[in-house]
């Protein structure tokens, strides 16, 4: 029981019964094939998201899988603007696609700060109100040409500032892992945020299974707590 309850505190609120509805859809294009599927399970409310844009450039595609914790809406704005910040980098732009991603990774925490942070949070999450939120939006936006451009801003991955009641916001209590891969013509890299994972695979075979386990088990970043939970039920 004390088990129980300590998931509970730790992991979220959880339904008596699975949501097992999918929601899928997939996308090609003359490089590749791609497919997603998504079920909320036992949780109160669906905190995962994604990305995937097979057209990226004209000779990349993106895929990112966010698990939100404590809630949707980091995992939400990491879905929404992650992607936006590689596209724009002047690393991305000059090949390196590993710093490229390193810079998103980061560029996540400082935009969730501030007024601004707050109401992208407001909008996309379930622990801040929305609708105040939402009047926020009017009438602290700044009034100006910066804020008539913001449409085109958010488009490019620019991050406009604003001043208002929560003008000192230092970020979410809530989470989410990431696990990003880019693709370039044969080229692949991954990123990785939290405990979340990429497993290669050909023709149906696992390539990188051994690894994984090895990397799950070495995950210091867990509380004591959980890694000996983990340790108990064995890893997934």
């Amino acid at each position: 029981m004390i088990l129980i309850m300590w998931l509970q505190l730790e992991m979220g609120i959880y339904l008596s019964a699975p949501k097992t509805d999918k929601v899928s859809e997939d996308g090609e294009n003359d490089r590749l094939r791609c497919g997603s599927s998504s079920m909320q399970g036992w949780r109160s409310s669906m905190e995962d998201a994604h990305a995937a844009y097979p057209d990226f450039d004209g000779s990349t595609s993106f895929f990112g899988v966010y698990d939100g914790h404590g809630g949707k809406a980091v995992a939400n704005f990491c879905a929404k603007y992650l992607h936006q910040q590689v596209l724009k980098d002047e690393a991305y732009l000059a090949g390196d696609l590993g710093s490229s991603l390193q810079k998103a990774f980061l560029r996540m925490d400082e935009m969730m700060r501030g007024q601004r942070g707050w109401r992208e949070l407001a909008v996309l999450g379930d622990k801040i109100d929305k609708v105040s939120g939402l009047i926020e939006r009017f009438i602290f936006s700044p009034k100006s040409v910066e804020a008539k451009s913001s449409a085109f801003n958010d488009h490019v991955g620019q991050w406009s500032s604003e001043e208002g009641p929560h003008s000192d916001f230092d970020g979410p209590n809530s989470g989410s892992t990431a696990c990003v891969a880019i693709i370039r013509n044969k080229q692949l890299v991954v990123a990785n945020a939290g405990d979340s994972r990429c497993v290669i695979s050909r023709k149906g075979e696992c390539k990188s299974s051994r690894f994984l386990v090895r990397s799950l088990l070495n995950f210091r970043v867990l509380s004591n707590r959980l890694y000996q939970i983990i340790e108990v039920l064995g890893t997934m």
